[in-house]
């Protein structure tokens, strides 16, 4: 572990001690961790609440956590924190905790509020981790529907269909175009199969990464997203459910809306809404109203809902502001926990239409010219 005096004076960050950046022999990575991680949030915001100073209490929890690698990196930052670094800065040196979580602790710490932004943060993982388990309960029938019909197909062309060629082409009668093409691709996995199958699924893999969980390219599989109506209702009730509820609290705590805004737009992970809370930053900054903000941003409807934009021009002139974006909070995460547990109804048929289509050219493509031979014969 090396470490290096950072040229950034402490003071411009708010603080009166150096700041030290830890450079770490070897990345850590917070996958993994689980139920560690919010065993370590929660205890660190209790203690801290209860009036403990933050190494002490990072100290305590080092004391009870059990794994060796947890251990090691919540030691790290104790002495981070000890070096005189910010807890949100050791945080991110480690990568320990996720983007959002850190911005959210990064504001706290810096308006002298962490605490209650741990308690914060305590409660929205929760609230995440209660819908992440709806969400993928319901996808769990579709994902194993689809991960069983790739199997069998692959495994009835690759393993089937080469021995059904050399059958086919004896017969001196007229294949139908459904056959041609599976005969087509029997021989081709028959010869390239080995190669072709693997590469088939390291490239999806690959594809899906970059496309949904690369953070440079993720904005890709978010326009993706969008684009699809069930899935963005979703997508569009997890994040105002939980914009709704972060941004009132931390208007409750007395954050200025600019400042909120700030904390929120950090905190989400779809770029189309990053792009449109830094609009409503920028326009709450210069002196605008929501109103003046959600008129000049092409289709807001496509982020918050025209009654939910008029709910809050309403509580904006009646000063009521946090109370409201909490009800909205509460509103939309009972929308999408109802909309979770309905999507593995809504996906249902439409698996049911897939399959049924491959396995209807299939059949076609092999009982027709085996019914054809029977007759012949």
């Amino acid at each position: 572990m090396r470490k290096i005096e950072m040229r950034e004076s402490y003071e411009k960050q708010g603080f009166t001690k150096p700041v030290f950046e830890y450079r770490p022999d070897w990345p850590y990575v917070s996958i993994g961790f689980g139920d560690e991680q919010d065993y370590f949030i929660e205890n660190l915001s209790l203690l801290i609440a209860s009036g403990m100073g933050i190494t002490n209490a990072l100290s305590s929890i080092n004391i009870s956590i059990k794994g060796k690698r947890l251990k090691k990196i919540t030691k790290k930052i104790e002495e981070m924190v000890n070096d005189g670094m910010p807890l949100w800065k050791a945080f991110e040196t480690t990568n320990f905790l996720s983007e959002r979580v850190i911005s959210l602790i990064r504001s706290g710490e810096e308006a002298g509020r962490l605490p209650e932004h741990l308690n914060l943060v305590t409660v929205q993982q929760h609230k995440e981790k209660v819908f992440n388990s709806r969400l993928k309960s319901a996808l769990l029938y579709p994902g194993i529907v689809l991960i069983l019909a790739f199997i069998l197909a692959v495994g009835s062309s690759w393993i089937i269909l080469p021995k059904l060629v050399s059958i086919f082409e004896t017969s001196n009668g007229t294949l139908p175009i459904t056959t041609k093409i599976l005969l087509w691709v029997g021989k081709f996995l028959s010869v390239y199969g080995i190669i072709v199958v693997p590469m088939i699924i390291i490239s999806t893999i690959l594809v899906l990464f970059f496309v949904f969980v690369f953070k440079k390219t993720k904005f890709i599989g978010d326009y993706f997203l969008f684009s699809i109506p069930g899935i963005r209702a979703l997508i569009q009730g997890v994040e105002l459910a939980r914009f709704g509820y972060v941004f009132g609290v931390l208007l409750q705590a007395g954050f200025q809306v600019d400042e909120a805004l700030e904390s929120v737009k950090k905190g989400t992970s779809y770029a189309q809404y990053r792009k449109f809370y830094n609009h409503l930053q920028e326009s709450i900054t210069n002196g605008d109203t929501f109103k003046n903000a959600f008129s000049t941003y092409k289709k807001p409807e496509r982020f918050l809902p025209i009654p939910i934009q008029q709910l809050i021009l309403s509580s904006e002139k009646s000063g009521r502001l946090s109370e409201t974006f909490i009800k909205i909070g509460v509103i939309f995460e009972e929308k999408s926990e109802a909309m979770s547990r309905d999507l593995s109804t809504v996906l249902e048929p439409i698996i049911l239409v897939v399959v049924g289509v491959v396995v209807g050219f299939v059949v076609l493509a092999i009982i027709g010219p085996i019914y054809g031979l029977s007759n012949q014969i």
